[in-house]
């Protein structure tokens, strides 16, 4: 990896300088960042305005909800201050440094609130409380936003963009599981709390903020650990050119609008959603249920997050962001409905939902930003992202805020009996806001993604379990043995996801797994594998060019027609083979017209064979000249049964003369029969498709009605003498009824060759079924093999059973 040359700049305590960043280093340090990061959480748990804090402030603190809308806006109120974080960072030599002295300031604003809750505690005025939460909170952020920028840049010079979803997936997953236990254990505690007295409620307030902010400062002083990347030496320093840079992206511009755009919708709703559900005059929902759907999303988050990292990384951000951010409308439409009787079924449910989209959103959203942020520059472009979504966003809680309190009294009852409260007016407003935003993130163009509707369909499949195993597995450590069986249970439209780890084997020590890597690609299909399969296909040192070849056939891209035509001069009969049968999957008149000249030549007969195959398949009937002469000359049988197969393509439908042609021969009977009563409806489709064209038929001798009862008492006669094993006399048969139907279509009692002249010219199957006939026919004295002639008798039936004429559909 890119990751062995990168270096820090000095050795300063704050961070590694002066040694390489090896692979070593950079798991390590990825470890350490998730560590971080499960203590980071924690702190916002506890001491952000999220749930704990908003329930705090709001039904203990008694602030209005305007007051409460506020202090959620201050955080995001205070992030256009990243962009002087630019200039900050620009100046600097290092960005470790500035970063952990602002953080750990800013998360000692954990002991203000504490403060706020022994003074609570102590019958102290809360409205003085609220405003000192409201100070401490501002200040803390302000740094917050001044330093925030430089841990982005940092950490994404850190990690190579190809891992960066699947690392931040996984670090979500971990961090969402401690969190887990963390957020449980809080509620409970408050819910002991709550049943003793208030004294006992704030100082268990003071104890969880207390804890929360000193995690939250050793998570700062665990990053002292972490390496930080040399800073590119040609790295200016920003001025007003480089400032404004990102605002000059119109892809950048947009994707900040349009998180900032959707976070304002859900900051409408989101902080109102904890105090609604505890309060007493509201759903009255104990605290232990805050800390079961918490579980309920978490243990979910932890099963998705990883996956959604994933599919970041095949597939692009934008699909992850945008299925992510249907969340509020799939799964938070719940609480609309929500009442004091039904919470215990509506909040599971909810939080459910959220586990499973959330963490495409908000993984998806930091990883797709850095991903349009260039590499130079990086920190304007962050500051810049999280300052436009931060003023947008900041409207949304003092929106949801005014109208809560502005709608304080109003009650409305709908049919059903439902009554509508404030509560209710903004969530419908907040879903719409939200489904408009959505329009505006659909138009975000990463460069590289799939169609959402793509990613939908290789999501919503049965195998997507097994898909991740496999992934897993293939990107571990597993032995050849495991590694190829998971290589052979790869299949599905799920199995897209899987190509980046397959293209990996296809270099695999063990010959067994290189094979199975090339055929999983060919079941897979998709395009991605096209070059890395023509690499192998064209390296005459490859062992797995048969495969690449078979693998490139199945997939059907044209860009692989010229080195197969390649591959048909190759010494190896197995190459020759396959780029014949990988020629005729693809098609095409290039591939088409190779394949004419290959029956042409004198070529081992297993390649002239693929070759027959796959031209019959595209139905041209000029193969038929080469097929026949060869399918009578072969003593192989299993060449014959393949050429047979091949004409039976030409005369009747691709693929379907195989069933009628193989199996056990006690199974004759049972192929006969369905074969037999399709040729009888073929009789009877012939006269209606004639009548059609030439008006009644009871005139015409050829297939008048007792004709038409003379042809189907001679087709029970040729059943009879297949059943009876007498296939000469059984074609015999064949070849008088198709005559006589090409006869009453060309109106004339001709000579065989003068009506093949005739049907050709009338309809290009029909000559080709009569000349079939009439082939074998001039044939048949020379032939003694009576597998030969079972086979021509069942390609002049088969070819009876599926021919209509062209007015017949």
């Amino acid at each position: 990896m890119q990751t062995d040359t990168l270096t820090s700049d000095n050795a300063n305590p704050l961070d590694t300088a002066g040694r390489p960043i090896t692979p070593v280093r950079l798991r390590r340090a990825m470890r350490l960042n998730i560590v971080a990061g499960a203590m980071g959480m924690a702190w916002c748990a506890a001491c952000a305005p999220q749930a704990i804090l908003q329930i705090f402030v709001k039904n203990h603190l008694g602030a209005s909800a305007s007051e409460l809308g506020l202090l959620v806006a201050i955080t995001q109120l205070a992030m256009p201050l990243q962009l002087v974080a630019i200039f900050i960072f620009s100046r600097l030599k290092t960005r470790k440094g500035f970063w952990i002295g602002a953080q750990v300031i800013h998360r000692l604003l954990a002991f203000a609130q504490a403060g706020v809750a022994v003074y609570a505690a102590q019958r102290g005025d809360k409205e003085l409380g609220v405003a000192v939460l409201m100070v401490a909170a501002a200040g803390s952020w302000i740094l917050m936003c001044l330093s925030t920028p430089g841990w982005w840049s940092w950490i994404s010079d850190l990690i190579p963009e190809n891992i960066r979803g699947t690392f931040f997936g996984r670090r979500s997953a971990v961090v969402h599981l401690l969190n887990m236990f963390w957020f449980f254990g809080i509620q409970v505690a408050l819910d002991k709390a709550a049943s003793a007295d208030n004294t006992a409620l704030f100082y268990t307030y003071a104890a969880v903020f207390g804890v929360g902010g000193l995690l939250g400062v050793l998570d700062i002083l665990l990053h002292i650990r972490i390496p930080e990347p040399r800073k590119h030496k040609d790295e200016p320093q920003v001025g007003w050119r480089q400032f404004v840079q990102p605002l000059k992206s119109r892809k950048f511009m947009t994707l900040s609008v349009a998180i900032g755009l959707w976070t304002f919708s859900v900051g409408v709703l989101g902080p109102f959603v904890a105090p609604y559900i505890t309060a007493d005059d509201q759903i009255g929902a104990p605290y232990i249920w805050l800390g079961i759907m918490f579980v309920i999303t978490q243990v979910t988050w932890i099963f998705t997050a990883t996956q959604w990292g994933v599919v970041m990384d095949r597939f692009g951000r934008k699909p992850a962001v945008l299925l992510g951010a249907l969340h509020p409308l799939i799964a938070w439409v719940g609480y609309f409905f929500l009442t004091s009787n039904n919470y215990i079924f509506i909040l599971p449910l909810t939080a459910l939902g959220v586990g499973i989209l959330g963490p495409g959103y908000w993984v998806g959203t930091s990883t797709l930003m850095l991903t349009l942020a260039p590499q130079r520059n990086r920190t304007a472009f962050i500051a810049w992202y999280s300052a436009l979504v931060g003023l947008i966003a900041a409207v949304g809680p003092i929106v949801g805020g005014l109208l809560n309190d502005a709608l304080l009294d109003f009650h409305a009852t709908i049919p059903g009996g439902f009554t509508m409260g404030s509560f209710h007016v903004v969530a419908l407003v907040s879903f719409g806001l939200c489904a408009l935003s959505l329009v505006m993130l659909s138009r975000i163009r990463e460069g590289r993604e799939r169609p959402v509707g793509f990613v939908v369909s290789r999501l919503a499949t049965p195998g997507i379990f097994r898909t991740f195993a496999n992934i897993s597995l293939l990107g571990g450590a597993a032995t050849s043995q495991r590694t190829a069986r998971a290589l052979r249970s790869v299949e599905g439209a799920s199995s897209d996801l899987a190509v980046a780890d397959i293209l990996g084997r296809l270099d695999d020590p063990d010959h067994e797994v290189r094979e199975e890597a090339a055929r999983a690609l060919g079941r897979i299909g998709s395009p991605d594998a096209v070059e890395a399969l023509l690499e192998r296909l064209g390296d005459p040192h490859s062992a797995i060019r048969p495969q690449a070849a078979r693998a490139l056939g199945q997939i059907g891209d044209h860009r692989a027609v010229p080195t197969l035509v390649e591959g048909l001069a190759s010494r190896s009969e197995e190459v020759q083979e396959a780029c014949a049968q990988a020629l005729g999957a693809i098609g095409g008149r290039d591939s088409v017209g190779r394949l004419m000249r290959l029956l042409g030549e004198k070529r081992a007969d297993r390649v002239i064979v693929s070759g027959a195959e796959a031209v019959s398949k595209h139905g041209v009937i000029e193969a038929a000249w080469e097929i026949l002469p060869r399918m009578h000359a072969t003593k192989n049988p299993a060449l014959r049964r393949q050429l047979a197969i091949a004409m039976g393509n030409l005369l009747g439908r691709p693929g379907e003369f195989y069933q009628f042609l193989t199996g056990e021969r006690a199974q004759e009977g049972a192929r006969l029969g369905p074969l037999f009563r399709r040729a009888r409806r073929s009789l009877a489709a012939f006269r209606r498709g004639l009548r059609r064209q030439r008006g009644p038929l009871d005139a015409l001798e050829d297939l008048s009605p007792e004709a038409a009862r003379t042809l189907i008492g001679e087709l029970d006669r040729v059943r009879g003498l297949m059943e009876g094993q007498s296939y000469r006399a059984a074609f015999e048969g064949l070849h008088e009824i198709i005559g006589r139907l090409v006869r009453a279509v060309v109106r004339q009692d001709l000579p065989d060759e003068r009506a093949l002249e005739y049907a050709f010219g009338r309809d290009a199957r029909l000559g080709l079924g009569f000349w079939f006939v009439i082939e074998v026919k001039q044939r048949m004295g020379t032939i003694s093999d009576p597998e030969l002639l079972h086979t021509d008798a069942l390609l002049a039936l088969y070819f009876l059973s599926t021919y209509r004429l062209p007015t017949e559909g």
